[in-house]
């Protein structure tokens, strides 16, 4: 069992280490591009980013780190998995993480867009409990003033302290860098097509199977195993 200095020195190294992280994280391969080429989407940091279409990110969640974290996208659609996460102080010795449900937060960039999630800022711990099962927000462009109302994720948080959340697939890429969802769905007719004629010719070779004779098939094994 590790004793209290140790875990004290674990805390206080974790917190140098995320105070001395960047608040922006660039989510694009290359050099560094302007504002006006990307779209920026601000997160709180009460906000913990699940994945953003569909991937997680390395780096993308703060702790004590800043009061926001940007997230830097080349244009396009995005779905945004977040979850409220922040300690709450109960009395002089006590404190409380209260963490929700993810809620899915959509933005649909131009080039030098800027986006901020938002929420409905819980009053008290009691309302920061009650939003557990039924966290909601929204993403709105700074500029125009649009408002887009998040979707409900439907996935469950397990709350212990690493916060895994339950029924979404998800993958995690070798580098930070997130395609649009058109990008994305472009990318699978073209894949879906390429593995017709695979599929095609797997199907032709189980009909032959199946309408072989045992003499036929007694061949087809021996001729294969040459």
């Amino acid at each position: 069992m590790l004793s209290p200095r140790i875990i004290v020195v674990a805390l206080f190294a974790l917190v140098l280490s995320a105070c001395a992280r960047s608040p922006v994280v660039q989510l694009y391969d290359g050099p560094v591009k302007s504002d006006t080429q990307v779209v920026t989407v601000r997160v709180p940091s009460q906000l913990e980013v699940f994945t953003v279409n569909g991937k997680e990110i390395e780096g993308v969640n703060t702790f004590f780190a800043s009061d926001y974290k940007d997230l830097k996208l080349t244009p396009g659609r995005y779905e945004i998995l977040a979850y409220y996460k922040e300690l709450w102080q109960l009395d002089a010795d006590n404190h409380e993480i209260v963490k929700t449900n993810p809620a899915n937060f959509i933005v649909d960039g131009k080039p030098g867009d800027m986006w901020v999630l938002g929420y409905q800022q819980p009053k008290d711990v009691e309302a920061a409990r009650a939003m557990e099962d039924s966290f909601s927000g929204w993403a709105e462009n700074t500029a125009s003033g649009e408002k887009v109302a998040a979707e409900q994720s439907e996935l469950i948080l397990k709350r212990g302290f690493l916060a895994p959340v339950t029924g979404e697939a998800v993958t995690t890429p070798a580098s930070n860098t997130v395609a649009p969802q058109a990008e994305v769905a472009a990318s699978a007719p073209a894949a879906a097509e390429a593995a017709t004629p695979a599929a095609s010719y797997l199907d032709t070779l189980k009909a032959q199977w199946n309408q072989a004779t045992p003499e036929e098939r007694r061949e087809f094994l021996q001729w294969i195993s040459k």
